[in-house]
C-alpha cells in the first residue's frame, strides 16, 4: 500500500518503521523538522520513503506529500484537531480509501467516530484499558479492531459456583458482554443456545469495548 503519515514524532516513527518493514510505500508530512531529525536517524532502519515539511492542514502541502495517490493516511500528530481536521480534508476532499486519526480525548474520539463515521484511535481509552487489564485480569486478554472501535476479550476463571451451571447463568457485568468459554484444552466454546455448561478448569471470555 501507498501509506501518508501526517507526523513523525515518537508513534509516528515508529509507525513507519513498522509499515516500511512489512513492505509498504511511506511518505511522511510533518510541521516541525526538528522531528523529521529523529525519522531518519532511527536505529537499524533507513527510511526510504519521501518527507515533506509543512503544515499538515494545507491542501497543498498535502499534494506535495502524495496524497492523491495514496491508499491510506494516518493523522498520528500530538494535537487532536489537526488530526481530525487532516482526516475530513483527507476523505472529503482527496477521497482517500483508508483514513485514521490519533486522538488523545475520549470525548472527541466518541463524538467524531459516531456523528462523522470516522475511524480514529483513542490513545487515552487504549492505555486505562491495557493498565486495568494488567492491574485487574492480567495480561492474558486479546484485543480486536473492528471499524472505528475497539473490543478486548478477557478470559477469566468462574465463581467456583458456576461450575456445572450453563453460560447463560452468569451474571454480566455492567458494559461487558460474554463471548463464551475457554476450555481447560484450548478450544472455544461461543455463547450459543443451548447455553454451554461452565467446567473445571475454564475462563469465561468477557468482551468489553476499549475504545
Amino acid at each position: 500500500m501507498n501509506i501518508l503519515i501526517i507526523g513523525c514524532g515518537r508513534v509516528g516513527s515508529h509507525l513507519v518503521r513498522t509499515l516500511e518493514d512489512l513492505g509498504h510505500d511511506v511518505s511522511v508530512l510533518e510541521g516541525d523538522e526538528k522531528n523529521v531529525d529523529r525519522l531518519l536517524s532511527m536505529e537499524n532502519h533507513e527510511f526510504g520513503g519521501m518527507v515533506q515539511i509543512g503544515s499538515p492542514i494545507d491542501e497543498d502541502m498535502l499534494r506535495q506529500a502524495g496524497i492523491e495517490n495514496c491508499d491510506a493516511v494516518a493523522a498520528v500528530c500530538p494535537e487532536d484537531n489537526i488530526n481530525l481536521m487532516v482526516c475530513q480534508i483527507a476523505s472529503e476532499i482527496f477521497h482517500v480509501p483508508r483514513v485514521l486519526a490519533r486522538v488523545a480525548d475520549p470525548v472527541r474520539k466518541k463524538i467524531f467516530a459516531e456523528r462523522f463515521g470516522m475511524h480514529i484511535i483513542c490513545s487515552t481509552n487504549l492505555t486505562v484499558e491495557a493498565i486495568l487489564r494488567g492491574v485487574l485480569t492480567g495480561s492474558e486478554g486479546r484485543h480486536l479492531s473492528m471499524g472505528s472501535s475497539s473490543i478486548d476479550f478477557t478470559p477469566t476463571e468462574p465463581d467456583p459456583a458456576l461450575l456445572g451451571q450453563p453460560l447463560s447463568q452468569v451474571e454480566i457485568p455492567t458494559g461487558q458482554g460474554i463471548l463464551g468459554i475457554l476450555r481447560a484444552n484450548g478450544s472455544v466454546e461461543l455463547n450459543t443456545v443451548p447455553s454451554p455448561l461452565i467446567h473445571a478448569g475454564d475462563r469465561i471470555i468477557y468482551s468489553s469495548m476499549a475504545d
